[in-house]
């Protein structure tokens, strides 16, 4: 009776397995001559073949002769997607006709011996007729496999060498079966109930055949490797513990008087050896490459690899660096669990930077110069170094010798050289985990990879830190240079002051303008001050008039000639920093004055046109051409005085009249002159009426 029971249990798990093998198997046309579409048939009968014995081991609800029809049925429609195969590969015609010679006969009798089974007198020799059947119909299905893989192209054997072993399986099992029935006049229980078990695992090697004989049969469903490996570890759960609860239960009902203890010490045993299986990472990482051979053509499951690997890579925490980070990325994909990154220095050598975890940074860690052997051989061929291969079979890497302490460090490790444009950017050494065979082409392959997009990766990381850095200096030279540009200004002020001191110190006028300027010096001075402390300039705008303000630079610039004159179309009034304005301005009259001959002139001209302020400073010098004025006149830092220019003059106009919402224009003829506009924005204009 319990046999019954564990044996609907295992046709239980058969009629999953196959199940999977129907949803699998996805025909690319429905004809009957289809291989593709005889498999889908044989492995949808199987379906109902082993829910029916399924059914049976808890209800008891057959006949044996009933069972035997089942096994035919079922038997017949694996015999009949195999001949569909052997056609394919070209089987000699005389053993196809024996097929279906074999399978036109046999079902007819067998409804033929089905029905003699209903009567009294006829039920044991039908039972043995259809057992009989049964065991012709499995034998002719071994020598059928036989000769199919025999005489397959050398092509298909690969796949056929699956699909070969899964229905051989079948056939081989039920030939052993069927032969204790013909022998014992029946089904042995044990023996019945271990078949379906054996029939669901057998059912991974007919999914595989089908899949590598032609991809067009199989559904494009996708089992990632996790679903799989925790799906078939539940299965072989499933059946050790089925296995050994048969074992405790033999055990009881044969110990006699310590049968209950034997049973508890077995069973104790078996879990704790299960629990250790289940929990070593040496077994689930060689159970992970059995099941990356056996059910993909790639043994990585590559989307679900980069994905991680990006995810790691980009999810840098505070208490990691993207240095280590960078190692961690790499580390999972072969399961190390230590690490460490060595980075070209400044010079040709290669310097040990960080470790994961990052203790393992120490001391003794190498610094290993260009022209090292390793770096040497890793610049050369681009290879990952297998130290535990160049231990075992160094001929495979010239006899190449790797430093002592690294090799102390990692001596059985995986070197694996950073390349970025063909350049070594670093090299990575990490742990071998336990476990790990031999590194094969996919490992070298995937490595590389991830090799060079981490070189990319730290080394753009290297060009944003230094980016940000000159950035900062940038920042710091700028101003500095606005800075310089003012203190200039002021120093020429000072020194017009200094120069007609001797000849006015005396004047009561002199004095008080001298005073003056040296308060707008000092005022200015501090502003510069404030500006060096706090990166940016304090704005203290307010209503100003333009025609005071232009008077006063005309008084600045009038010791130089030739000197400006001023023409005021119509006064007017803006909002801005008068310090700032004046001293933009200042500048660009003095370049005008620069440009032009002692005998020449400089005009300034003050209008509003609607609303919108305009001074408009034109001389009749120099001029300047199209191209200097497009590509040069505003680039900061560029200037043509030489080293008695700065260069931003021109750049801190425009940038300041645009702070105010305005615009400078310019237009030049070479030997005509120029004509430097300032145009401020209409909005400068309604604040300064609304302020009255």
């Amino acid at each position: 009776m319990y046999a019954l029971q564990i044996g609907a249990i295992a046709y239980g798990i058969a009629a999953l397995a196959f199940l999977v093998l129907v949803l699998l198997i996805k025909p690319s046309s429905w004809a009957l001559s289809s291989p593709a579409t005889r498999l889908w048939i044989a492995a949808l009968i199987s379906v109902a073949w082993a829910a029916l014995a399924s059914a049976h081991g808890f209800l008891d609800c057959f006949t044996n002769a009933a069972l035997y029809g089942m096994d035919i049925t079922r038997l017949a429609a694996w015999l009949w997607a195999l001949l569909a195969i052997a056609e394919l590969q070209g089987l000699s015609r005389s053993w196809r006709v024996l097929i279906q010679l074999v399978l036109l006969t046999a079902l007819p009798a067998a409804a033929v011996l089905l029905l003699l089974s209903r009567g009294i007198a006829q039920a044991g020799a039908a039972d043995y007729g259809l057992s009989v059947l049964a065991l012709v119909i499995s034998l002719l299905g071994i020598f059928s496999v036989e000769q199919i893989y025999r005489n397959a192209s050398v092509p298909t054997r690969p796949a056929l060498r699956w699909l070969t072993t899964g229905l051989g399986g079948l056939f081989v099992v039920d030939l052993f079966v069927l032969a204790e029935a013909v022998l014992t006049r029946g089904f042995a229980a044990e023996t019945w109930a271990a078949r379906g078990l054996l029939a669901a695992f057998l059912s991974v090697p007919i999914a595989l055949g089908a899949r590598r004989l032609d991809q067009r049969w199989t559904q494009r469903l996708f089992l990632s490797r996790q679903v799989v490996f925790y799906t078939t570890s539940f299965m072989l759960v499933g059946a050790y513990l089925i296995l050994m609860s048969l074992g405790g239960f033999y055990l009881r009902s044969s110990g006699a008087t310590w049968g209950r203890p034997a049973q508890i010490f077995f069973l104790t045993a078996a879990t704790l050896l299960l629990g250790f299986l289940i929990f070593s990472g040496t077994i689930r990482r060689r159970f992970m490459v059995w099941l990356s051979k056996s059910f993909y053509t790639n043994r990585y499951d590559y989307r679900s690899e980069w994905l991680r690997f990006i995810r790691t890579l980009s999810s840098q925490t505070p208490t990691q660096s993207i240095q280590q980070t960078a190692i961690v990325s790499v580390a999972q994909i072969i399961g190390s669990e230590q690490g460490a990154l060595w980075v070209r220095g400044e010079g040709t050598e290669f310097l040990p930077i960080t470790a994961w975890p990052e203790h393992e940074l120490h001391s003794a860690m190498p610094v290993l110069p260009g022209s090292d052997a390793l770096v040497s051989f890793m610049v050369r061929t681009g290879w990952v170094v297998d130290l535990q291969e160049l231990s075992e079979r160094p001929a495979l890497y010239d006899d190449l010798r790797v430093d002592d302490t690294l090799s102390r460090s990692y001596h059985d490790g995986i070197i694996l050289p950073l390349l970025h444009h063909e350049q070594m950017y670093g090299f990575l050494a990490l742990a071998r985990p336990r476990g790990l065979g031999s590194l094969n082409f996919e490992d070298r392959d995937l490595l590389k990879t991830v090799g060079r997009h981490l070189a990319a990766h730290l080394s753009q990381d290297d060009n944003d830190r230094r980016l940000a850095e000159s950035r900062q200096f940038e920042t710091y030279n700028r101003l500095t240079a606005f800075v310089m540009h003012d203190l200039k200004n002021l120093t020429a002020q000072l020194q017009l002051v200094v120069h007609n001191a001797e000849r006015h110190k005396r004047k009561p006028e002199f004095v008080d303008d001298a005073i003056a300027t040296i308060a707008n010096s000092v005022d200015r001075m501090s502003r510069l001050l404030a500006q060096l402390t706090q990166g940016h300039a304090a704005e203290q705008r307010r209503v100003v008039d333009l025609a005071e303000l232009v008077a006063r630079v005309i008084h600045r610039a009038g010791n130089r000639a030739p000197v400006p004159t001023l023409k005021v179309v119509e006064p007017c009034s803006t909002e801005a920093d008068p310090d700032r304005l004046m001293m933009v301005l200042e500048h660009v009259v003095r370049n005008a004055q620069d440009a032009s001959a002692e005998s020449g002139s400089v005009t300034i001209e003050l209008d509003c046109a609607g609303d919108a302020p305009r001074i408009r400073v034109s001389d009749h010098g120099e001029g300047m051409d199209e191209t200097f004025m497009r590509e040069r006149l505003f680039r900061p830092f560029d200037t043509t005085k030489g080293s008695k220019g700065m260069g931003i003059g021109a750049y801190q106009a425009r940038e300041y009249l645009r702070s105010l919402g305005g615009e400078v224009a310019v237009s030049s003829t070479v030997g005509q002159g120029t004509v430097f506009s300032f145009l401020f924005s209409p909005r400068a204009a309604a604040a300064r009426i609304a302020s009255r």
